[in-house]
């Protein structure tokens, strides 16, 4: 797991669990947003030790998610292994890479199911004030990449934000929306709502979006995009997701997804997450059907699609990047070809 020849190699954090029955949908696979909630767990954990191992007493929230794209689903009874480490440490946060494997309980084979990056802000356990990491230095030219990456995926979230800006659901745009009341079993001992629990809700509405659209057909979750965590959500607070479709293509479709936090003390509801989320609808033999086409039928909609084509532009060349990344710090977002 570490090169011995490294002088302070980063540690790694691992989860194991098996995929139970329970947590498969339909189609017979894990369900993505189980496999979202365990990415986070094992993402903090990186986090959190890294925050505290000078003896501070701190805690991590996650800010956000990068772009998670799972290459292949995972079987009833294959054992589900996530492997965390720090990529990348700022002033006030830090990136942890996730990788996600799918293994064999008998042959012990193994097959790379996605990677995945979280963004976490440190606080004071006692005040909750923001907090500074320790500081961070790769050792081995790999986690020099890893770390330029993170830089890169940075400033692509800043590119993003202008190039694809955000609309926000409106009620006149008929959304799915489901509601659940925080208790203790989805909270940290701060009472703040795990992030794992927030990213299981938003697959809980997208896929429920996205398989209305395949007229109740299979639908499997392949891509969460950047997840943004805007507030905290707290024990007591009704979380009420709301979903809608913003774009189809061939074989898949974007939802987007909006979480809000009501306080029965406060009259009004304020937004906590946003997400993108992109499904694909299987057909009788398990492989990628056609999807019913989706028209736009006012402005915001035709405009949503659009946005949801230079996202998908900018992912597709993430992606490239990613594969032949060579410390090249231009942003995705930034290129002309993805302007509208």
């Amino acid at each position: 797991m570490t090169n011995p020849h490294d002088t302070n190699p980063v540690p790694h954090h691992l989860i194991r669990t098996p995929a139970y029955p329970w947590l498969l949908d339909e189609a017979g696979f894990m369900r993505a947003g189980h496999v979202l909630k365990l990415i986070d767990i094992v993402g903090s954990e990186a986090a959190l030790r890294h925050l505290n191992q000078d003896g501070k007493k701190g805690l991590v929230v996650t800010a956000s998610l990068d772009r998670t794209n799972f290459h292949q689903p995972i079987l009833l009874w294959e054992m589900l292994r996530l492997e965390s480490r720090v990529s990348q440490v700022w002033r006030s946060s830090m990136e942890a890479e996730v990788k996600v494997q799918a293994e064999n309980i008998i042959s012990g084979e193994k097959r790379d199911i996605a990677t995945s990056y979280l963004v976490f802000v440190a606080l004071n356990d006692k005040n909750r004030e923001r907090m500074t990491f320790p500081p961070y230095q790769p050792q081995s030219a790999e986690e020099f990449q890893l770390a330029l990456g993170a830089d890169l995926r940075k400033k692509n979230r800043a590119a993003e934000g202008k190039t694809a800006p955000f609309i926000p659901i409106e009620d006149s745009d008929e959304p799915l929306v489901v509601s659940r009341l925080m208790t203790p079993n989805d909270a940290n001992a701060h009472s703040n709502v795990f992030g794992g629990i927030m990213l299981s809700l938003i697959d809980e509405a997208g896929s429920q979006v996205a398989r209305k659209q395949a007229l109740n057909q299979p639908v499997v979750g392949v891509r969460q995009d950047r997840m943004s965590f805007i507030a905290p959500t707290f024990i007591g607070e009704t979380v009420e997701t709301k979903a809608i479709l913003t774009k189809t293509w061939n074989t898949s479709m974007e939802v987007q997804v909006e979480v809000y936090a009501k306080n029965p003390n406060q009259p009004e509801p304020r937004r906590v997450a946003s997400s993108y989320l992109v499904y694909v609808k299987l057909g009788p033999n398990g492989r990628p059907g056609e999807v019913p086409p989706w028209t736009p039928y006012t402005t915001t909609q035709t405009q949503r699609a659009e946005l949801a084509d230079v996202r998908r532009e900018i992912r597709e060349r993430e992606e490239l990047q990613a594969l032949g990344f060579k410390g090249n710090s231009e942003p995705v977002g930034a290129s002309p070809q993805s302007q509208l």
